[in-house]
């Protein structure tokens, strides 16, 4: 469990430094290289706290009881999800298909398989699960809305809505924390 709930917390760190990385990088008006520089730091940063992670959350401390959601299940689901939402999103929506939907889409198969495993080494409550399951929809809803409207929005308003996905979903990490650590 410690392995996994520090895996959450780097990937909320990742979600923070994404913010001030994309803050500098892309606002409106100015012009920067994204990737040299300070901000080339703040991006090797963010992968480098993406990468751990994810590979620490998905570190087993104990195997597992049985699953609520079959590991296979999740993994079949994401990328069949991840294969509608790209024919949905750009033909009917018409909107350019970028690595954000790769991300909304991977974000939420890892924190579902998250809380399926501490669910199943007892470390997350029924309630919990329920409670989680609940914050990953909507954080994964409020991802999809936001990903569709951003290249119809005027530059500024989308410059700050790119941001509410990392809130959102840094959000939920935190909320995950804080039930296991009895805080919730």
């Amino acid at each position: 469990m410690n392995r996994t709930i520090t895996g959450q917390i780097l990937l909320i760190l990742c979600c923070i430094v994404y913010l001030v990385w994309w803050y500098r990088g892309f606002r409106p008006g100015v012009s920067v290289s994204r990737v040299s520089g300070v901000n080339g730091v703040l991006l090797l940063v963010t992968a480098v706290l993406g990468l751990a992670g994810v590979a620490f959350s998905l570190m087993h401390d104990e195997a597992p009881s049985p699953w609520k959601i079959s590991p296979v299940a999740i993994i079949i689901g994401g990328v069949a999800g991840y294969f509608v939402l790209l024919v949905v999103t750009r033909f009917i929506f018409h909107r350019v298909v970028t690595s954000e939907l790769f991300l909304i889409i991977g974000w939420t198969m890892l924190e579902t398989a998250v809380i399926d495993q501490l669910n199943a080494q007892g470390v997350l409550g029924d309630r919990g699960f329920a409670i989680m399951c609940v914050v990953i929809a909507a954080a994964f809803i409020i991802s999809m809305v936001l990903y569709v409207a951003y290249y119809k929005m005027e530059e500024m308003k989308a410059f700050y809505a790119a941001m509410v996905p990392l809130v959102t979903e840094g959000a939920s990490m935190a909320v995950l924390v804080c039930i296991v650590a009895g805080k919730i």
